[in-house]
């Protein structure tokens, strides 16, 4: 039902008959100003980042000419003169000279490293000692490469990336790298390139002013497109409001051709079901008749033969110690052989006796039954059992009284086969749960073991006469049809379910509660 409602509504939405303008419409536009608002949002915030990237590298030109210029004014020249040499990695004192001029060049503005490499991409001096002596070798920084050759180059190193010393970056950089030349007089001489300047510069504002130009781009874009939404919003629902009167004059003309249509459907379906199901019954009940009609001939012609017998081998077993065998073979054979026709005569008439209970049709006595004051005499009934001392069995009764209307009698030979049947198919430390329970005005009465199970091929042939799945000399095939025929005649239903073998079996009996109305009964 649910499925089919929610077809329904999925069918009304996109059938040409029920086309929803306004909700179209309206879906379509806010994905055109979704994707339009960040498009925009995109270009802008990456023309702003680029921009930003421009500046920062022409501000870094700025830094690295200053200091190349105060490198070599306040400390290349004096060094020169001092001590005919330059050689930062062995001489401490011009090491510490050359620092305390780039770092008092650079305060304030807001440089996280700085770098000098010789031309060989050594890294001759730092602000961070550890990465004095590193080595890039050739290819391994493209900017680095770039700036040996007199070209400056940048690359923006995104937080949580590692910069080309192996370095986690923490926060957004941007490392510039550019050419060192050697001063003379204040000129600088471009022909004589001394080394490469590296230079780290904090980059987290790039990131605010990104988010706000983003921001920016989507506010404007979005409420433009809003605006033009809502205007072209009004236009539309004049026009939906026409095209919707019609819609729903034709929907309402479909639903109740569907409706009729489902109803008669149904019906259909509900009348050849209870065709089916009354077929079945006819069915069984006229094999069962005929079955019965020559169970209760063939009983009744092979019943006196059988007492006869069984006197016969009875008389023959009191009068053996009287007797005079030839041998003592005889003496030990003849005894075994009387009792095995005594009892297999009287077995024979027990299943006679079967046969005859199958084939007539008694009359029952109807009154009122409670169902699980019944269950619990027939559990009491068979409580001492032996088999049981090696199985458990389980009760759950309805917290209701539960009463139907029945043969007391009848009911408890059905009750009682079931439990029987349930012991002999569970095996040792098996368990056999039996429960009652009130399912929409009928008592229901369910019997569910852990024993060998019942494979599918044999769950619609259980109730046949003379089906048995017990081994040969255990069980006749009759115990479950008189089951099925006397909950037949209590207008109730019997049904067995299993998992396959090895794996139980579920047998349910259903039968309707008694309900008193006046002098009425049902």
């Amino acid at each position: 039902m649910n499925n089919r409602y929610q077809n329904k509504i999925w069918f009304s939405i996109f059938h040409p008959e029920k086309f929803h303008l306004m909700l179209y419409y309206s879906i379509t536009s806010f994905i055109v100003i979704g994707i339009v608002s960040f498009v925009v949002g995109e270009v802008f915030s990456r023309i702003e980042k680029n921009d930003l990237i421009e500046r920062s590298e022409k501000y870094a030109g700025y830094i690295v000419n200053h200091i190349n210029l105060e490198m070599y004014d306040e400390f290349f020249a004096p060094s020169m003169d001092k001590y005919g040499y330059v050689d930062l990695e062995n001489n401490e004192e011009q090491f510490n000279s050359l620092d305390k001029i780039i770092k008092s060049n650079i305060y304030g503005f807001n440089l996280k490293k700085i770098y000098l490499f010789d031309m060989n991409g050594q890294i001759v001096y730092s602000n961070i000692s550890d990465h004095v002596g590193f080595i890039l070798e050739r290819g391994e920084n493209l900017q680095l490469d770039s700036a040996i050759k007199s070209v400056p180059a940048s690359a923006l190193q995104e937080a949580g990336m590692k910069d080309s010393k192996g370095v986690l970056v923490e926060s957004s950089l941007l490392e510039s790298y550019y050419p060192v030349y050697e001063y003379s007089e204040g000129t600088v001489n471009k022909e004589k390139q001394t080394g490469v300047m590296e230079i780290y510069q904090n980059m987290e504002e790039l990131d605010i002013q990104i988010a706000r130009a983003h921001k920016k781009a989507v506010i404007i874009t979005g409420s433009s497109m809003g605006l033009l939404f809502f205007i072209l919003l009004l236009i539309i629902k004049k026009a939906s409001n026409v095209i919707q009167l019609k819609t729903d004059q034709l929907v309402e003309a479909r639903d109740n051709l569907e409706g009729k249509v489902g109803e008669r459907t149904n019906e259909i379906k509900q009348t050849y079901e209870r065709l089916q199901e009354t077929q079945k019954r006819l069915s069984r009940s006229e094999k069962l008749a005929g079955i019965g009609t020559l169970a209760a001939g063939v009983a009744h012609e092979i019943n006196n033969p059988l007492a006869s017998v069984a006197s016969c081998a009875e008389g023959l077993m009191d009068r053996l110690g009287n007797v005079d065998f030839k041998s003592k073979d005889d003496e030990e054979v003849f005894p075994d052989y009387l009792k095995t026709i005594y009892d297999e005569t009287y077995r024979c008439k027990a299943i006679i006796s079967k046969l005859l209970d199958f084939s007539r049709r008694q009359m029952p006595v109807f009154g009122k039954v409670n169902v699980n004051d019944l269950v619990a005499n027939v559990v009491k009934l068979i409580g001492r059992q032996k088999e049981l001392e090696k199985l458990s069995i389980e009760l759950s009764y309805s917290p209701e009284s539960i009463i139907i209307y029945g043969d007391v009698n009848q009911l408890q030979q059905v009750f009682l086969n079931m439990i029987l049947n349930a012991i002999d198919a569970t095996a040792d430390g098996g368990k056999i749960n039996i429960t009652t329970i009130i399912v929409d005005n009928h008592a229901q009465v369910v019997f569910e073991d852990t024993g060998c199970g019942i494979v599918p091929e044999n769950l619609d042939k259980v109730f046949e006469p003379f089906f048995s799945t017990k081994s040969p000399g255990k069980g006749t095939g009759l115990g479950l049809s008189i089951c099925y025929g006397i909950i037949e005649e209590h207008k109730g239903k019997i049904s067995v379910s299993s998992s396959g073998d090895g794996n139980g079996a579920v047998f349910t009996i259903s039968l309707p509660v008694y309900i008193e109305q006046g002098d009425c009964k049902s």
